[in-house]
């Protein structure tokens, strides 16, 4: 049976992470990164970037058309280039569109995604965030585990003020130790 160690003792490398704390995205980007950074100096965790190449993949293809068309009109002045301009002005608003759909459905805020392998199991871990709404001050993190064909999913909303301080200095201590309650008690569960 495989056996999780979570830590919630991190080494610090940056320094503090101070932020202006009525700021919500920078508030939201210095927990996601904190986050990000907890997972990855877990044992045996290796960060994956494939929701973010997907993205750059389709990014990618965008601005080619545009290249194109620019590298095109430059080769063949604007009367003749006109149908290949038109083309690719649809085509990148296409991939603009498909680029729209593919953040708001299949990347979902994901912030971090891990693998992490024990003895002979896989397991992919997923964090994702946002901002509940009408309350201004939580911070509403999804954690995903998959182990296989299970798929564990646990939600917490928490008010950022237990992570900051007055001055809006990260407490990173409180935050890493309650993912590390949160991640621990998912991965027991995966067991049972």
């Amino acid at each position: 049976m495989s056996e999780s160690s979570f830590t919630s003792k991190i080494t610090e490398e940056n320094g503090e992470t101070k932020i202006d704390k009525w700021d919500w995205n920078a508030l939201k980007n210095a927990l996601d990164d904190a986050g990000r950074k907890f997972l990855t100096n877990q044992k045996d965790c290796v960060e994956t970037h494939s929701l973010m190449n997907g993205r750059l993949l389709i990014s990618t293809i965008a601005v080619l058309f545009s290249l194109y068309a620019i590298g095109y009109d430059y080769l063949y002045p604007f009367p003749e280039s006109k149908l290949v301009i038109i083309v690719c002005v649809f085509s990148y608003f296409a991939s603009v569109g498909i680029l729209t759909l593919y953040t708001s459905f299949i990347e979902k805020g994901c912030f971090a995604q891990i693998v992490q392998k024990l003895d002979n199991n896989t397991f992919y871990w997923k964090f994702f965030s946002k901002q509940k709404p009408q309350k201004e001050n939580f911070y509403v993190l999804t954690i995903e585990l998959q182990h296989g064909n299970k798929v564990i999913r646990k939600i917490v909303e928490q008010s950022v003020a237990k992570y900051f301080d007055v001055n809006g200095v990260l407490v990173e201590k409180n935050y890493y130790s309650d993912l590390e309650k949160i991640c621990t008690q998912m991965f027991n569960e995966k067991r049972e």
